[in-house]
């Protein structure tokens, strides 16, 4: 038998990348630096054996790990040539002995097998693993040097033999480094940080590993296996989430999370972490470093509002849970807490799969729920807020109660604890009229109003949204709910701003509303709004709630007190000119009319308004507005006209008119677009409300309630001088009613003749809608034969087929009634009754009405 075939028998596969850590800077040509440390206390790397006079052989680590093939030991040799040629390894080889005498076979690895020299002036590492019996520990070892000799007994010599020293050990003391052999490379590795959790059954341990490449040479951590190791050598799998592919390069420092499940039984235990190299030659896990860890407490969690870092991807990510803020629900309390992450390391890190638990003193668990980002990653440097949201019995306290971050489980790897954190309840309640702090704005709720909308009630909160920066801000995405006698009412809401702006200015202010419908007969006891941030797909963050209160009253306003609309972009005034209860036998008709005045610097559309009135009863009717296209400069005014049919119910004696600013229902507190839509609306409208969202339907903004007591105007005038027609003033004079006879002998109508002048009221640039005179002749007999003609008043409609009254002073007008049965219809030519009606929007109010003589020429 060859003596180079005996040696290479006798080898093992490939280095281990993980374990012991040599000082930085040890030179491995320097042997007598640990000859001179063996002198005052002896460690297994420096005991030496020389193999000629040039060339020396230590045993640099050995470990033992538990595995399949069962105990198997992993020791490596480094071999020392001094001399000025290469050093030829045939001639010798090791045995693995037990201080009793039994012999272990020993094998080297195949990736050293080809290492049969020591170039000159050298140093060159061999593994080798055995399997060694359960009885045997290290510092029973004894690692024998034998060379060929045939000139001694069984030829061979032994050249000497290290001992695994009594007293030491090949653990790495918790948090301290430690240098491994990596194939041809080095790691240094330290345990930085380890930690517990705990259940009846098992305990779940998290390790933070650091790791430094000292070599000169980018190493592939993917072979890289992690266990823990009992002193009775039991062994529990470690889990390394993204270690595959992953490699390190020269001088480049990574943090590695690493993560095991122990039985119970097990956690007060003495643990080491065994780094091994995954031989697939030879099928076995070479330990290359055994590192001890830390007496493993459960980790207390981070007091209410302190920072904890955590490692994320390998990178130090500082994790703060803000303040708990918990608003009565239907179902228990809902929760929100804003958890901040700020990557301090290096690298990015992925942040996207976490899950998050509230938990009680008493252990029961539940789930928060956050807007989670795919393949999410965290910039270094770079800060970001996540807010969680979920909902937890009443009983539930917050100070006894922590917040666990763990990660998500997969079908690979179970779910860890990542970290805990103990909470502290926010004061986030108030009633009407006070305020919270939200980013740089502060935010007030000023009233919240019930009104009357079609079929249904309005619950409408007014806020104001305040910028306290010193820079100017977006105007934030604001939203809320109310509850009524305890119970929430329909679903979140987006606010509408009042405002047409794109930013807010340091320390100005804007307003905003949120609305509900309700149905009509709803009592409300006690009423509360909870005001939310929303957040797509999901309910909103809770920001505060306003509990407590009862409903605002509506403001109220003398009748010669303009309503303001002070909302940038829609600034205007909107007076009450004229206001009239007519009654006819059939029904009675509101009319109104008013004057809104521009107040922006430039030429802008008048702002939407709408209202409704109610009488002493309560009785509520809602009011239409005609529609108002036309924009007005600067102080100019526009006629707005508005009306209603009054049931016969309603107390014309004594009644409110609410006005308020018409906005659309849904929508979002965020700049407008450009574009300026006609108005429109249920309850009628002047101009647009919000036009960044689209008006599903509308609502009242901060209404304001004008009294009045008794009638007004509400006869109709008995002289047909100076009437007042949506902006116009109309008179006739020299009235008289003929037969219109088509020939000597063929009456085929009647005639009516007039001189009339209409003036339109100069000072308004425009008027709302367009008015229609009816002209109606009613016979004073016992047939009360009736007559009419329709006209447009000013100008004329496109697609009318109505004559038209133009403006001027004096027009005699001839008004043709045709009817070829009239005669017959007529019992006496004696006197005759001349109704004028104002028309618009297919309501018809008689303004004038005066009897004539048939024939005669009345002024």
């Amino acid at each position: 038998m060859k003596v180079r075939s005996i040696w290479i028998k006798s080898g093992v596969a490939s280095i281990m990348a993980a374990g012991l850590m040599l000082q930085g800077g040890e030179s491995i040509f320097i042997v007598h630096q640990a000859q001179a440390a063996a002198a005052k206390s002896v460690t297994l790397s420096g005991q030496a054996v020389s193999l000629s006079a040039t060339s020396r052989l230590s045993i640099r680590d050995a470990h033992f790990l538990m595995q399949d093939k069962g105990k198997v030991l992993a020791y490596t040799v480094m071999i020392t040539n001094t001399a000025s040629k290469s050093l030829d390894l045939s001639d010798y080889w090791l045995r693995v002995k037990s201080k009793s005498g039994k012999s272990f076979k020993s094998t080297v690895i195949e990736g050293d097998k080809e290492k049969t020299s020591v170039p000159a002036n050298t140093s060159q590492y061999i593994t080798y693993y055995a399997v060694i019996d359960s009885a045997t520990k290290l510092n029973d070892l004894v690692f024998e040097v034998v060379k060929w000799d045939f000139s001694a007994a069984n030829y061979e010599r032994n050249l000497g033999k290290i001992a695994y020293p009594a007293q030491a050990s090949d653990q790495i003391a918790a948090y301290q480094p430690g240098t491994m052999l990596y194939g041809s490379g080095k790691l240094k590795g330290a345990v930085k940080q380890a930690f517990i959790t705990k259940d009846k059954d098992n305990g779940y341990v998290t390790i933070n590993y650091l790791l430094e490449n000292v070599g000169q040479q980018v190493i592939d951590l993917s072979k890289t296996v992690f266990n823990l190791q009992t002193q009775s050598l039991s062994v529990y799998n470690v889990s390394a989430v993204g270690l595959e592919g992953l490699a390190i390069q020269p001088r480049e420092r990574k943090v590695i999370t690493l993560r095991s499940t122990i039985p119970a039984s097990v956690v007060s235990k003495p643990l080491s972490m065994v780094v091994s190299i995954n031989d697939e030659a030879s099928k076995v896990s070479l330990p290359t470093g055994v590192f001890s860890l830390p007496s493993l407490k459960t980790q207390a969690p981070s007091e209410a509002g302190q920072p904890r870092v955590v490692y994320m991807d390998g990178q130090p990510v500082t994790t703060t849970a803000g303040q708990a803020f918990l608003n009565q629900s239907s179902g228990g309390q809902a929760l929100s807490i804003d958890f901040s992450l700020t990557n301090t390391g290096t690298s990015s890190a992925a942040t996207g799969a976490f899950d998050f638990f509230l938990v009680t003193k008493a252990g029961a668990s539940y789930a928060l729920t956050y807007t989670k980002e795919e393949n999410a990653s965290l910039l270094p440097g770079i800060a970001k807020t996540i807010s969680l949201s979920g909902n937890v019995p009443s009983s539930v306290t917050i100070a006894d109660s922590q917040l666990l971050m763990k990660s998500t489980a997969t079908e690979k790897v179970k779910s860890y604890v990542i970290g805990a954190y103990s909470l502290q309840a926010a004061s986030q309640e108030g009633g009407l009229g006070s305020a919270f702090s939200y980013n740089d704005y502060s935010v007030q709720l000023k009233s919240i109003n019930r009104m009357p909308n079609q079929d249904n009630d309005m619950l409408v909160a007014n806020m104001s949204i305040t910028n306290t920066s010193s820079v100017a801000k977006q105007i934030p995405v604001l939203g809320g709910y109310f509850m009524v006698n305890g119970v929430r009412i329909g679903t979140e809401q987006k606010a509408v701003s009042l405002d047409q702006s794109v930013t807010l200015a340091p320390g100005a202010t804007l307003e905003a509303i949120v609305s509900a419908e309700i149905p009509y007969s709803t009592s409300i006891q006690q009423i509360s709004f909870v005001s939310t941030e929303p957040a797509a797909d999901k309910p909103g963050k809770m920001l505060y709630q306003f509990t407590g209160q009862q409903l605002s009253e509506i403001k109220t306003s003398t009748i010669g007190t303009p309503y303001v609309i002070d909302g940038t972009g829609q600034k205007s005034s909107i007076s009450i000119k004229r206001t009239a209860i007519y009654k006819s036998d059939a029904a009675q008709t509101f009319y109104t009319e008013l004057e809104a005045v521009n107040k922006e610097a430039r030429t802008a559309q008048i702002a939407s308004i709408g209202g409704y009135l109610v009488d002493k009863n309560g009785l509520s009717v809602p009011i239409q507005f005609a529609e108002l296209k036309d924009r007005i400069s600067p102080e100019g005014k526009a006629l707005l006209s508005a009306w209603a049919q009054l049931p016969r119910a309603f107390s014309g004696d004594s009644y409110q008119l609410v006005l308020g600013q018409t906005v659309g229902s849904t929508g979002s507190v965020a700049p407008p677009s450009t574009e300026q839509p006609s108005s429109g609306g249920s309850s009628g409208s002047t101009g647009t409300a919000n036009p960044s969202t689209p008006i599903t339907a509308s609502v009242l903004a901060k209404p304001t309630a004008y009294t009045f007591i008794g009638s007004a105007a509400d006869e109709t005038a008995n002289s047909l001088k100076d009437l007042k027609i949506g902006g116009y003033s109309l008179s006739l004079t020299k009235t008289a009613l003929f037969l219109n006879a088509k020939d000597l002998y063929t009456v085929d109508g009647l005639r009516l003749q007039t001189t009339y002048s209409l003036q339109r009221d100069s000072q308004y640039e425009a008027i709302a809608g367009t008015h229609k005179l009816v002209v109606e002749v009613v016979n004073q007999d016992n047939n009360k034969t009736t007559v009419s003609k329709t006209f447009q008043i000013g100008a004329g409609v496109q697609g009318s087929t109505d004559d038209i009254l133009k403006e001027g002073q004096d027009i005699d007008f001839k008004i043709f009634f045709s009817d070829p049965d009239i005669q017959s219809k007529l019992q006496s030519n004696s006197k005759y009754r001349l109704n004028l009606y104002d028309v618009f929007q297919g309501s018809q109010i008689r303004i004038a009405s005066k009897e004539y003589p048939w024939f005669i020429i009345s002024e």
